[in-house]
């Protein structure tokens, strides 16, 4: 069973009284940036709505027939629709299978649910056709749909649904719940890791546990190495290739977005990546503030289109990227990094 995060019991609570007074929406949105549990807290509740038994606090006990078909991933009453192996959107004739799905009578619980992730990716057909469901929704029927690129969202699909925001929590609570999942011997305190991670918890945690400060380490010295003329950008690419590129480009973005405030006289306390703020400062110093406006949004422009799975070359943008950087930034001395 999922946790239930303490920055979620509000939404929670909300839902649960909803439910007791039998006025259970029949379509939710979970909006919100990365890594603040919105999968998590999709899961729980369709955990609740397929006990036999829920808790006093409302969520599934675990334990009887529902709740372990559930945990098991083969509970008939509820779906979850995924992108296709090998695809990069939810396409029409899934959403026809979910038409089907929820045509047919529950099987064990009270109410069938389907869970769409991510909600942006679904085709204008799909979200057409989707559009139907939401008009005319099956009775004991409740969709999810979870997103962390809302805009994405065709609005008439975002209008026929209850929209629940998912905001970072506050960063004392956000600290209290990572600090006590770090392991002792990680180099970033929580504060730090917050900081850089848009103050999303588990992004923070899932830095850690994927070594992501160790990648984002080495590809900020790469960055240093082109404004040296010590790298060929072309070969740093071909590293990269095998990952996600939506980490290097959003670090890219940080730390020009950080260059920015400094070149504004910005305290370091204000800055993302803090741990770097020296170096930072002296490119800062020594770069033109217009041109730093225009990278950040190239840099920007481009993990838009990577975060949105639009068609494009990666290997082509973070080469152009990194050619860039390496044109703006290759007068400025690293001697101190």
């Amino acid at each position: 069973m999922s946790e239930l995060y303490p920055w979620h019991q509000l939404h929670w609570n909300s839902l649960m009284a909803s439910r007791v007074a039998k006025r259970m929406p029949h379509a939710l949105l979970l909006a919100g940036p990365e890594g603040v549990g919105k999968r998590d807290f999709a899961a729980n509740l369709v955990q609740t709505l397929s006990c036999e038994h829920p808790q006093e606090g409302g969520q599934g006990c675990g334990f009887c027939a529902g709740c372990r078909l559930q945990r098991a991933g083969s509970h008939p009453d509820n779906m979850i629709l995924l992108p296709k192996e090998g695809k990069q959107t939810i396409s029409v004739d899934q959403i026809r299978q979910v038409q089907t799905h929820l045509a047919l009578k529950a099987r064990q619980s009270g109410a069938k649910t389907v869970t769409i992730l991510p909600a942006e990716e679904m085709t204008l057909s799909a979200a057409n056709s989707l559009l139907k469901v939401l008009e005319e929704p099956p009775g004991e029927t409740v969709l999810i749909l979870i997103t962390a690129m809302l805009s994405r969202l065709p609005i008439t699909i975002r209008s026929r649904c209850q929209r629940l925001w998912f905001s970072p929590p506050h960063l004392e609570e956000a600290q209290l719940w990572l600090q006590q999942r770090l392991p002792p011997s990680t180099k970033m305190n929580s504060t730090a890791l917050l900081t850089l991670t848009g103050g999303a918890p588990l992004r923070a945690l899932e830095y850690i546990q994927q070594d992501f400060l160790s990648l984002r380490e080495h590809f900020i010295k790469n960055l240093f190495f082109l404004a040296q003329g010590k790298a060929d950008p072309l070969e740093i690419t071909q590293n990269y290739l095998k990952n996600d590129l939506g980490e290097p480009l959003y670090w890219m973005s940080t730390l020009v977005g950080d260059m920015v405030r400094l070149k504004g006289g910005v305290s370091e306390q204000f800055l993302i990546n803090r741990d770097i703020a020296d170096s930072l400062q002296l490119l800062a110093e020594r770069t033109d503030v217009k041109m730093l406006f225009r990278f950040l949004e190239k840099v920007d422009r481009d993990l838009w289109l990577w975060k949105g799975q639009i068609s494009v070359n990666p290997q082509l943008l973070l080469e152009g990227l990194l050619i860039q950087w390496s044109w703006y930034f290759s007068e400025v001395n690293y001697e101190c990094i």
